[in-house]
């Protein structure tokens, strides 16, 4: 009688695990389409894109058939411009227009209509060109993309929002842009007398470095806050020499901030391997500032400043990752 009964119990089992194994035969869920394109804290998502003179970069931007088995037919899948969306996030995110997110211009971007996932992959690329020659960092440019989605087409683009759709904030890079270190700036605000407190120096953390061309970037004079309503006035501009004696210079396009370089200075680069991680290269960008300027918007009369110290730009490069801008730890 228990050898009946063990015999029974084997059976039911075996029956249960036939059963489940059938079942992941199955699609356990929803086979939909979407970008991978994770979104941060402001909403976008940001891609980094080496900056060319003259010259069109690609990048990659993957897609996933999202699902619990293989994908089982050849999907041709509908990419369209999506500004309505940017829109929305664009009200519900700033109370001024001048932070708006800004749709790119028409001409700076292709990309295909529609992209083929084959049968059996899970993911395919959709190849965005840019061309960046003179662009103008001042505004924050997103090139909003959304999976279209129509009865006769032979996918369904995922239903949650933040999935079928991709805000892609483009910011271009080169060896100099970034996020510096500004610690050892100082900020002075001059009296009337041209003098300064070396006590009450305006502090700052970082800086950030905008691309203007290959070899030059932009920053916002002194501590100008980077939110500032009239900060495209004071964008000062960093020429980066690539030869010689590697000397930086500075100028504004806007004359009306007397903007004036006191000491000829130049930069440094030093690439150093991490201790622990040999894969890891550190890259150190320096140079020294010694510069005067006026701020002309903020009062009724001109407030002058006078900018000293170092500043330092750290890029963490895994070499071995072969695409650059995958590379970088941003």
């Amino acid at each position: 009688m228990k050898k009946i009964y063990t015999y029974l119990m084997m059976l039911t089992v075996s029956t249960l695990i036939i059963s489940c194994n059938a079942e992941w035969d199955e699609e356990q869920y929803e086979q939909y389409v979407s970008f991978s394109a994770p979104v941060n804290d402001k909403g976008v998502t940001d891609i980094y894109v080496r900056y060319k003179q003259g010259g069109e970069v690609t990048y990659k931007l993957p897609m996933i058939v999202s699902g619990s088995i293989a994908n089982g037919k050849d999907r041709t899948v509908h990419i369209a411009v999506d500004t309505d969306t940017l829109n929305i996030l664009n009200q519900a995110r700033f109370g001024r227009e001048d932070l708006y997110y800004v749709a790119m211009e028409d001409n700076r971007y292709s990309f295909p209509s529609t992209v083929n996932i084959p049968a059996g992959t899970f993911t395919t690329l959709l190849d965005i060109t840019f061309k960046l020659d003179d662009i103008d960092l001042f505004k924050k440019w997103v090139l909003p993309l959304s999976i279209e989605d129509d009865p006769s087409y032979n996918y369904v683009g995922h239903p949650r929002k933040n999935y079928a759709k991709a805000l892609l904030r483009v910011l271009p890079f080169n060896d100099y842009s970034g996020s510096y270190s500004s610690t050892a700036m100082q900020v002075y605000i001059k009296d009337r007398d041209g003098n300064i407190d070396k006590s009450e120096a305006i502090a700052t953390t970082t800086r950030t470095a905008y691309v203007v061309d290959e070899n030059s970037v932009f920053f916002y004079a002194g501590a100008m806050d980077e939110d500032l309503i009239n900060r495209d006035k004071y964008k000062v501009k960093f020429y980066f020499e690539p030869d010689g004696e590697k000397l930086v210079k500075i100028t504004s396009d806007n004359d009306k901030i007397k903007l004036k370089q006191l000491k000829e200075t130049s930069y440094t680069i030093a690439e150093v391997p991490d201790v622990t991680r040999p894969y890891l290269l550190h890259r150190y960008v320096t140079f020294s500032v010694d510069y005067e300027f006026v701020d002309y918007t903020s009062a009724n009369e001109e407030i002058p400043y006078y900018v000293t110290g170092v500043l330092t730009l750290e890029r963490n490069i895994n070499t071995q990752i072969p695409d650059e801008d995958q590379a970088i730890e941003w």
